[in-house]
């Protein structure tokens, strides 16, 4: 029975295959989201995490974030791209909402963060597979 177990669940992560491209853009979605519900600060004391479902998630004030049913964890205040916005949310007053670029900078370097602590992480395609070539790849 194990092995049939592993045949339905070896098809089902064909099928919901993530990329790269895939996590970044639901980075970009949850941290827009914290810095514009909770706002900056509250954003520096939290956790990004991604569990193994691959999926990205925000924790505010964790304090023990290494669990084992996550791949990697950063502290949002290690980015220096966040502190960078603080300031220049300082610079321009408060209610400046953050620019576009300004997320996809804390973004790229929270993906690099990620990737150097997982390998399951680093060995994920780097971008969307059209499904010609994911039906294709699951079929071989």
């Amino acid at each position: 029975m194990s092995w049939f177990m592993q045949l339905l669940r070896s098809s089902y992560f064909l099928y919901r295959r993530k990329s790269r491209q895939a996590l970044s853009r639901r980075a970009a979605e949850v941290i827009t989201k914290v810095l514009f519900d909770m706002g900056i600060d509250r954003f520096l004391d939290g956790s990004l995490l991604v569990d193994h479902g691959l999926r990205l998630r925000f924790v505010s004030r964790a304090s023990n974030v290494q669990d084992a049913s996550v791949y990697a964890a950063v502290r949002a205040a290690s980015l220096v791209q966040a502190h960078a916005l603080r300031q220049a949310q300082a610079d321009a007053g408060w209610a400046a909402p953050p620019r576009r670029e300004q997320v996809e900078r804390i973004v790229d370097e929270l993906m690099a963060k990620l990737l150097s602590q997982s390998a399951e992480l680093r060995a994920l395609p780097a971008g969307d597979q059209p499904i010609a070539e994911r039906s294709a790849a699951a079929s071989k």
